[in-house]
């Protein structure tokens, strides 16, 4: 094949598609303190609690039942969406604190455990609306006013403090460990420490 008929070819054939590269938003801890801070309303703080803590999409905290809380144990159960494995959750005593005060608030029989202004389950776009509404008053950058930016704020924050990959992934109930990797990738605590030790080895020239 000359030289001539390897460019033509090279420019009618179909290139491969270059995978798309999504940014990934995490809020900081002090983000997260100040997005905290600024809710008030009782059912808001137990939804952003257990959004925040558990990893959980918009779409899984709008499913939630009152069955679904353990309050004597302590535990949660979810249906996760997406290809993430269904369980169990211990329940942090705050979080469970911020259920039980919102429940409280609550005169209805519906079995659904968050409800919204008309009685009616939450949906994705009310959940997604609230995090714009609480993400500008706490001053956070647009792009991480998104509610997916809790999920992978957990991801972080736990990386941060010491846990390891494979914690995490059954945290967040990640079927594939790939997912989990993708939020190691924004953390520098957890790089840091092996790779004074690594890096300081007799091995390394």
């Amino acid at each position: 094949m000359s030289q001539h008929e390897c460019q033509t070819r090279a420019i009618l054939e179909p290139q491969e598609a270059r995978p798309v590269q999504h940014t990934i938003h995490c809020l900081t801890q002090d983000e997260l303190r100040q997005l905290f801070k600024v809710i008030r309303s009782k059912r808001d703080k137990a939804i952003f609690r257990m959004a925040y803590r558990h990893g959980w999409r918009a779409s899984e905290i709008g499913m939630l039942q009152r069955a679904d809380v353990d309050a004597k144990q302590g535990r949660i159960s979810m249906d996760r969406l997406q290809g993430a494995i269904s369980g169990m959750y211990p329940m942090q005593p705050h979080v469970l604190k911020a259920i039980r005060s919102y429940l409280r608030t609550r005169a209805d029989e519906s079995p659904y455990l968050l409800l919204s202004n008309r009685h009616v389950p939450l949906s994705c776009y009310m959940l997604h609306h609230l995090m714009q509404t609480y993400g500008e008053r706490a001053g956070l950058p647009v792009a991480k006013r998104k509610c997916h930016c809790l999920k992978h704020a957990i991801a972080t924050h736990l990386l941060d403090a010491g846990a390891a990959l494979a914690f995490v992934k059954d945290w967040l109930r990640h079927a594939n460990l790939q997912n989990t990797t993708i939020s190691a990738r924004l953390t520098t605590a957890t790089l840091d420490a092996p790779a004074r030790t690594i890096v300081a080895s007799h091995r390394v020239v």
